[in-house]
């Protein structure tokens, strides 16, 4: 039987480090390793958007700023594909730090024969499956803590049971961060990583312990909240939203401002509705009330259908 080879891209500033690799990869008996190599991270990003690898051997000595800096890269543009970082035996500390921001494996250069590297690959390719498949189980969102998608539909629906059950009706609110895409491109992916996790805190200060808050997309949030006995005043969370992004917005050295732009349907038990159909209808108001923004602007105003919805 035909066994695939094992492809990887090296990623290493030096052919002499390249030839070392090529010549202890051949093993007998052991599966075929196929190494394609590129001299610095922009070259690895290009190979990576054209072609499939099961694995990345990353030398961070291709880093100019921050000595972590070409690992963050291949994460945010290759998250499915396990890493294997390369240092120099003075490089112990930083091997352990690249290990602790999601690298596999740290091999030191000059001491890697052809057993070591096969297996190297082999266990981080292994070992980043389950990782995935662990990752696609869990109900928490990595970035902000907050439920994510899958938390998020198996709580809600325990919510809605409820709600029939004690005759309370649930507002179901979608949240969207306003200028994502124009955070990344101009500031980076971290200050855009960084806005999510200022939106899930603000989330979480404004509604209660007892409401389900989530992250479900890229930039998309959405809290679902029982009505309390005195019943959830829209008019309160509303202005604690406002009040949370305004202080948010005055702290110093600011680089951009936080805006969200939100939508609300409503679940009543006495005319119930599919959980899909209240994320579809608070999503069209959310979008609603973004296009009738003119430009990006603090807080939001806020979009709902009709409360005898």
């Amino acid at each position: 039987m035909t066994v695939n080879p094992i492809k990887v891209l090296v990623v290493t500033p030096t052919e002499r480090d390249v030839r070392r690799l090529q010549g202890v990869v051949v093993v007998p008996g052991a599966t075929h390793v196929e190494l394609a190599h590129v001299l610095d991270v922009g070259a690895a990003v290009r190979r990576l958007s054209d072609t499939r690898f099961d694995a990345i051997l990353l030398d961070l000595a291709v880093a100019h700023t921050h000595p972590l800096e070409p690992l963050w890269r291949m994460h945010e543009h290759a998250p499915d594909v396990p890493i294997i970082v390369l240092t120099s035996m003075e490089d112990e500390a930083l091997a352990v730090r690249a290990l602790k921001a999601g690298a596999q494996d740290s091999l030191v250069k000059g001491q890697i024969d052809g057993n070591l590297l096969t297996r190297a690959i082999r266990y981080a390719i292994e070992r980043h499956q389950l990782q995935m498949a662990l990752h696609a189980m869990s109900l928490i969102d990595d970035l902000t803590g907050l439920y994510n998608r899958r938390g998020f539909l198996t709580l809600a629906r325990q919510h809605l049971k409820m709600a029939d059950r004690l005759r309370k009706r649930v507002s179901h609110i979608f949240v969207d961060l306003d200028g994502l895409k124009r955070i990344n491109d101009t500031m980076g992916h971290r200050h855009g990583d960084q806005a999510l996790v200022e939106t899930a805190e603000m989330l979480k200060e404004t509604f209660r312990e007892s409401d389900i808050v989530a992250r479900i997309g890229g930039d998309e949030f959405v809290v679902l909240a029982m009505d309390n006995a005195a019943g959830l005043l829209e008019e309160t969370w509303q202005q604690r939203v406002q009040d949370n992004l305004a202080q948010r917005n005055r702290r110093p050295s600011r680089s951009y401002q936080l805006s969200v732009s939100m939508g609300v349907a409503y679940y009543d038990p006495d005319f119930p509705t599919a959980l899909d159909d209240l994320l579809a209808r608070a999503d069209t108001l959310m979008y609603e009330e973004k296009r009738a923004k003119r430009e990006p602007e603090e807080g939001s105003t806020l979009a709902h259908a009709p409360r005898g919805d």
